[in-house]
């Protein structure tokens, strides 16, 4: 089932006894997904396979590997200083 924010949000009761029935209720904003409410009870695929399955990720099983080359940090030796600058 699909509904827009505002819809949710004047119905949400009814909506929510629905996804407890089982729906998964998507949530447009100007007709574009914007999120998933499905049941807590319900057991599925961890969220990322579920990226990989709609084809918004890709995975070749494993752990990740990191980039071959960090990305640069302008400003600052390193991203532990920009995160300790941040911190203060």
């Amino acid at each position: 089932m699909q509904a827009g924010i505002r819809e949710v949000k004047n119905r949400f009761s009814e909506y929510l006894r629905r996804v407890k029935q089982g729906e998964t209720l998507v949530i447009t904003e100007r007709s574009l997904p914007v999120a998933r409410l499905v049941s807590f009870q319900q057991q599925g695929p961890p969220p990322v396979l579920t990226l990989v399955e709609e084809g918004l990720a890709s995975w070749a099983g494993g752990k990740p590997r990191g980039v071959a080359v960090p990305p640069a940090v302008r400003g600052a030796s390193s991203v532990a200083a920009l995160v300790r600058e941040d911190r203060r």
